[in-house]
């Protein structure tokens, strides 16, 4: 078995829970176990570890399906009527705009990749979206984060530059779309390594040969040449985040001037991401509490569910706090009660002036 098999999800964005973290580090275990002697079932070798796994029980499996399609239903909802509302109002398509449209289309990303995917292999416990998707939805989502964080940052640093020297020439709307296309190539290549540790693998390949497989197949981190080198990337990368939510509070803090959506944005970016970075952290370290090692599953969805709660978020913050920007364009086209209060008023006036000027013919 491959030394590096019972690693888990990188301490950047994790996008699955693999068995193979929990599994893997009993095979010996569980390889005594009575089997039906073709291959020994995941909820078995969880079993011989003495974890009382309860993400296999119906209710907690009806709540997480719930949360995990509330936030698939308003993350498209949310998230396209922002895009919708954009492309439709020549004001809005500024360059500050791009970088704030850049974090709703990762939201998306998000929506349309880990929200349906995780759940389901954490619960089941069994990779069922083939070879391809294996790789391509951990690199879409640590790209994601990436893309969301630098973003945020391009933001902040905009918005310094601007208000320390309000004459200062601002960024292009092709500037703009220069930076996102940047910052979309090295959060790549950033995580070329990321995406080449993962595998599409079989139960077969955590047992030695002439060993009962385990039942299954699994998308797991299987290609780094050692255990310190993917610590090492992983705590790497979290510094550079870490770097880069340090240079985004001091842009938006050095002034009184602040921008408070971005400000909003920023809090609700570390808040969403902190519990799963963290828990990715003690994994990777192996220094988990015994509640987490109790329920290392379910742990792990509660945490991402945090994570991906990001994509409500956003549009909610959107929504609230352009309210009080009388000056921003968003706060006519995405405060629902304003479009309606608007057209209400206008439909009114006319009412009014047809009464008018029917009264004053018939006078």
């Amino acid at each position: 078995m491959n030394s590096s098999a019972a690693s888990t999800s990188s301490t950047i964005s994790s996008t699955t829970t693999p068995p193979a973290n929990v599994i893997s580090s009993s095979i010996s275990k569980n390889n005594e176990h009575q089997n039906n002697g073709t291959c020994i079932q995941i909820a078995e070798a969880i079993a011989a570890q003495g974890i009382d796994d309860i993400t296999v029980d119906f209710y907690i499996r009806s709540i997480f399906t719930f949360l995990y399609g509330f936030l698939f239903v308003l993350g498209i909802f949310g998230n396209g009527g922002v895009l919708w509302a954009v492309a439709r109002n020549k004001r809005l398509q500024s360059a500050r705009n791009v970088f704030l449209l850049n974090l709703i289309f990762t939201d998306l990303i998000l929506v349309f990749t880990a929200i349906p995917v995780t759940p389901w292999y954490a619960m089941t416990k069994d990779w069922a979206f083939g070879s391809v998707m294996c790789h391509l939805v951990p690199l879409s989502n640590s790209c994601s984060v990436f893309v969301t964080s630098w973003s945020l940052t391009a933001i902040s640093l905009d918005k310094f530059l601007h208000i320390n020297d309000p004459t200062k020439q601002p960024v292009s709307i092709r500037q703009a779309l220069g930076i996102t296309s940047l910052i979309w190539i090295v959060s790549t290549l950033i995580n070329l390594p990321y995406l080449m540790s993962f595998e599409h693998v079989e139960g077969s390949f955590y047992v030695q040969p002439g060993e009962t497989p385990y039942c299954g197949h699994f998308c797991d981190e299987a290609n780094w040449q050692s255990e310190n080198s993917r610590k090492l990337y992983g705590t790497t990368v979290m510094l550079l985040q870490s770097l880069t939510q340090k240079q985004r509070s001091d842009a938006t803090s050095r002034k009184k001037k602040v921008n408070y959506i971005l400000i909003a944005m920023v809090v609700t970016f570390i808040g969403c991401w902190l519990p799963l970075t963290l828990l990715n952290l003690v994994k990777d370290f192996k220094q988990e509490p015994e509640w987490l090692k109790r329920q290392p599953f379910f742990w792990a969805i509660v945490a991402h569910v945090i994570a991906m709660s990001l994509v409500v978020w956003n549009p909610l913050l959107f929504f609230w706090l352009t309210r009080k920007q009388k000056r921003s364009g968003l706060s006519k086209i995405l405060n629902s009660t304003e479009i309606v209060s608007s057209f209400a008023s206008r439909v009114s006036n006319s009412i009014r002036r047809s009464t008018f000027r029917r009264n004053n013919i018939d006078r």
